[in-house]
Formats: C-alpha cells, structure tokens, sequence
C-alpha cells in the first residue's frame, strides 16, 4: 500500500503524460493546417489553367485539344493527372452570370479527384474550378 501512495505522489514522469495528450492535439492541428493549405494551394493552381484554358480557347490557339492543353497546364503547376473532367461551352451567352449583349463566351469547368488521400470532415475529396473568357469572334 505504501508504494502505490509513493506512486501517486511521484511527479518524475508528469511532463510524459502531458507530452503525450498534448502531442496528439497538436499534430492533428499541423497535419490539417498542411491539409488545408494543400487543398487551397491545389485549388488556386486549377483555378489558373481553368482561366488559361478559357482564353486559349477563346483566343483561337488551342481548339482543337483543350484538354490536352489543360492537361498540360496542371503539369506546369507541379499537378500531374489532376485534372479528372473537363468541359467546354463555347456559346455561353453570359459569364457567372452576368451578361454581355451581343457577345459569346467561352465557359471551362474543370473537376480533379487528385488529392492525398487523407480523409478529413471538413475538406471536400474533389475540386472543381470554372473560368470564363469573352469569345473573340
């Protein structure tokens, strides 16, 4: 019964137990704050060669393959294979929804399942980006 008391009141291995809670906590936080950013990082890169795509199209240079090009352009962002879906409307009469009379735009959405597999609550498991450019006639 002695060593038990002794035990409890030995304080030698406290900062352990308290390292050990608060460890998890913390790398929970680090692990989802990389996550986020990772997330926000990939999103911003789609959202780039979403617009690029659009004008390319709207432009006139790459009409015949704009996937290849937005393939490509996801690639040049360090995102191999991210781009999952993709479509195009070249007669859009109105840009997220404003309207121009009289003229056409060129609509890309672009879908990516890539991501690194980590499953949180609070992040979606796809992105998806739109851009739109005015359609030079």
């Amino acid at each position: 019964m002695r060593r038990g008391r002794d035990l409890l009141r030995d304080r030698r291995a406290a900062a352990v137990i308290e390292f050990a809670i608060m460890a998890g906590i913390f790398l929970t936080m680090l692990v989802g704050a990389i996550e986020i950013g990772l997330q926000w990082w990939t999103r911003d890169c789609l959202q780039m060669t979403a617009d690029l795509t659009a004008r390319c199209i709207a432009v006139g240079t790459c009409r015949d393959d704009p996937l290849g090009f937005a393939t490509t352009e996801a690639a040049d962002w360090a995102l191999p294979g991210a781009v999952s879906a993709l479509s195009v409307d070249d007669r859009a009469t109105s840009c997220h929804g404003v309207a121009v009379s009289g003229t056409r735009f060129v609509t890309v959405r672009i879908r990516s399942d890539l991501w690194s597999g980590v499953s949180f609550p609070f992040v979606a498991p796809s992105l998806s980006v739109s851009a739109c450019y005015p359609q030079v006639l």
